[in-house]
């Protein structure tokens, strides 16, 4: 499990707990990796991420 931290709050450790602002975290992250790799390989990307599913991949 992971968490995510806001940035934009001033507490230095205030966790992103709203369910649309983790989706447009989500969404941005996955608009640059189709941007950056391309469709097919950002899906395998995170096909290879949920597969992993919190387990350490060392």
């Amino acid at each position: 499990m992971f968490t995510l931290i806001n940035a934009d709050v001033e507490d230095d450790d205030a966790e992103i707990t709203d369910p649309q602002e983790i989706a447009e975290l989500f969404a941005a992250i996955a608009t640059v990796a189709i941007e950056a790799i391309g469709a097919g390989q950002a899906r395998q990307l995170f096909d290879a991420v949920i597969e992993q599913d919190g387990r350490d991949p060392n």
